[in-house]
């Protein structure tokens, strides 16, 4: 058969025998074509030739895995195709791709070819790049989930936003279910990157639901990224009404957890504080960890830990502190919380909503805040308030909240097309506690002026969750429309996994390197906000020496650039730490830049993620910068090559001019 392309200027039918039916209207700026015999999609903007995005539309049944899928099993792949390809234009630069079975028990999906250009967004990753680089995920539903544990799954912050260098923006509405892969491909005779998408959730894997469910896709291009990242940004994203704590931004929270672990008490806390201020440094609040109450689930002070708890925040606070505890969603099944939120019917229920839908988490088995109930809600934060009263203390920091820990099989299952939903409800109910709370998954919730923290990272150097992908993940959390970024500690969670010798990784702890430390509270710093547990004075006096420069460096420098761009994301939605294309949109080493940043559209950071490095490579956008560490003046557009890195510098530029 001849090959033939349709351009979609309206209705076209294809061949009948692939009872394909094309309905087309195309935007000002993006047009597609569709070949009926391959399938596959071409999308442009000026003649088919300049085509930008390709992909192929797929079909599968109900029931079949991803590996059956990829293999094109002859039991997954039907033999006839009939799924129904619809386009409309979405103002001028975008258009929507609507993909609908016509058959029940048939998923419709498409992969796209990601090669032609650089790509970004998507989720917060346990391998994190800037550019996306030599990613491979496999088919998975795509919700929010813990990366620790599942660390190659997308993870605790996500959107279902992709973006390239092309000036070429994908983004799907949530009302479409959705599964997922990345997947990059390597042969002797080329590359190539494939993004597909699945319109289908875990019920329709399962087979357990067979109605036919529509995939939209949103595609939009405009002239270069920034363009239709702004443009993408404010269609499809809410912004922030209001912002964080200002003290959280200003001064460092100090934190029990990767110092202590669960192995926390009154005494400790109260060194601990007395501590930091001996050695001289400011707190916006001291944060107790895991293990402080009687059981998981009641929000109380173990009296065996914490026998007078009352004197112990009241003494914090005479000492210039703030207190905070950990929260999470769960209530174990030994709690009396538990058997009072059984009672309330305030855990999430099984599908029939006749008992709770026990959750396993990372201490232990329990019932999960069912956020879709208003009384239940009501109840968690009511009780949460009552602690603040009785105690004294001041906010939370609240845990989980991903679907990792949400049972499959529970009684919203078959009303939530994207059981992501359940990020969004819980950040949403906890953003009642105030200003001051954070949060550490993040979904549709843009809105709320919470610090939301990234999962938790490894006490190493690479790419592997380690300090070289810090900056990729602010980035990534910051075009993803979450600017209030509260980064994880300094030196990361030390994870010991080697003592832990079959017993829980999170309870053991093996202090960081040295360097590590130092070269990772120096990137803090430049952030909107930083976080210490393991102290500097763990280590030695040149470490505190370096720790009090770069607190002051944030305080005094950093702090107020922040504050300034923390107001102007509520007006425009745009990050507080932004990458080097911001400034140079066409501008390949800036596109490619991954281990620099800009605060603001004011001072570029450029910090040392190398193990022993005292030099490094700086790339300046084209302007006119300052030197900040020699106040000389420097035309960008190039790179500094070699440039010194002493293990307590950090190399930063002020913009003069931008061109």
């Amino acid at each position: 058969m001849e090959r033939r392309w349709f351009p979609l200027f309206g209705r076209v039918v294809a061949s009948s025998s692939l009872l394909l039916l094309v309905y087309g209207v195309t935007s000002e700026n993006v047009q597609l074509k569709y070949d009926e015999n391959s399938r596959q999609v071409s999308f442009y903007s000026a003649t088919p030739d300049d085509a930008w995005l390709y992909g192929h539309v797929f079909e599968t049944y109900a029931g079949c895995q991803g590996q059956d899928i990829d293999t094109a099993a002859t039991n997954c792949i039907p033999e006839v195709f009939s799924t129904t390809l619809n386009t409309n234009a979405y103002k001028t630069d975008c258009m929507n791709v609507n993909l609908s079975p016509s058959k029940p028990g048939i998923h419709a999906g498409v992969c796209l070819d990601v090669g032609l250009g650089l790509w970004y967004g998507g989720s917060e990753l346990q391998y994190q790049r800037w550019p996306y680089r030599d990613l491979t995920l496999p088919w998975q539903p795509y919700v929010s989930n813990d990366i620790v544990p599942l660390n190659m799954s997308v993870g605790n912050v996500l959107e279902r936003y992709w973006l390239s260098s092309k000036g070429v923006g994908i983004f799907i509405p949530e009302t479409s279910p959705v599964y997922f892969k990345h997947l990059r491909k390597n042969n002797d005779t080329n590359i190539s990157d494939e993004l597909c998408f699945l319109g289908a959730n875990d019920l329709n894997i399962r087979g357990f639901v067979n109605k036919p469910v529509t995939l939209d896709i949103l595609v939009c291009k405009t002239e270069n990224i920034l363009l239709t990242h702004k443009l993408m940004t404010s269609e499809f994203f809410p912004r922030p009404v209001g912002q964080p704590d200002a003290r959280m931004f200003k001064s460092p929270i100090w934190s029990t957890w990767a110092k202590f672990k669960v192995d926390i008490d009154q005494e400790k806390v109260l060194t601990y504080a007395e501590e930091i201020i001996e050695h001289g440094f400011s707190n916006s609040q001291i944060e107790i960890d895991d293990m402080f109450s009687t059981h998981y689930g009641e929000f109380d002070f173990s009296p065996a830990k914490f026998p007078k708890p009352e004197h112990m925040v009241a003494t914090l606070k005479r000492k210039g502190f703030r207190v905070t505890v950990w929260v999470t969603p769960f209530a174990n099944t030994d709690s009396p919380s538990f058997a009072e939120g059984m009672v309330g019917g305030y855990w999430l229920t099984d599908a029939d909503g006749q008992a709770p839908a026990l959750v396993k988490w990372w201490q232990g088995i329990g019932g999960t805040l069912d956020v879709e109930n208003e009384e239940a809600v009501d109840w968690f934060v009511s009780r949460l308030e009552q602690m603040k009263r009785k105690y004294g203390v001041d906010s939370f920091k609240f845990d989980a909240g991903e679907v990792t820990y949400v049972p499959a099989f529970q009684r919203h299952m078959w009303a939530w097309p994207d059981p992501t939903r359940y990020t969004t409800k819980y950040v949403q109910a906890v953003a009642r506690l105030g200003h001051m709370i954070e949060v550490r998954c993040g979904y549709r919730s843009q809105s709320f002026p919470v610090f939301v923290r990234m999962g938790d990272k490894e006490s190493r150097w690479g790419w592997d969750n380690g300090l070289r992908s810090l900056v990729p993940t602010v980035l990534t959390m910051g075009i993803l429309g979450y600017p209030y970024i509260l980064p994880d500690m300094i030196g990361g969670n030390g994870y010991d996994y080697d003592a832990a010798d079959g017993t829980n990784p999170f309870t053991t702890t093996e202090l960081p390197d040295r360097e590590l430390y130092i070269r990772w509270l120096e990137v803090t710093a430049y952030l909107p906000a930083m976080q210490f547990s393991f102290v500097p004075w763990q280590y030695d006096a040149e470490v505190v020496r370096i720790a009090r420069k770069y607190v002051q460096i944030h305080e005094d420098v950093v702090t107020p650039i922040v504050l300034r761009e923390a107001k102007e994301a509520q007006e425009t939605g745009y990050p507080i730490i932004r990458p080097l294309w911001w400034l140079a949109p066409d501008d390949l080493d800036a596109l490619e830049c991954e281990d620099e940043f800009v605060v603001g559209d004011l001072l570029l950071v450029a910090p040392v993620v190398e193990c022993g490095a005292r030099t490094r490579n700086v790339y300046l956008p084209p302007g006119v910068w300052e030197d900040e560490g020699s106040g000389e003046t420097v035309q960008g557009g190039l790179w500094l090559r070699e440039y010194s890195v002493p293990l307590d510098h950090v190399p930063t530029f002020r913009l003069i001019k931008h061109v």
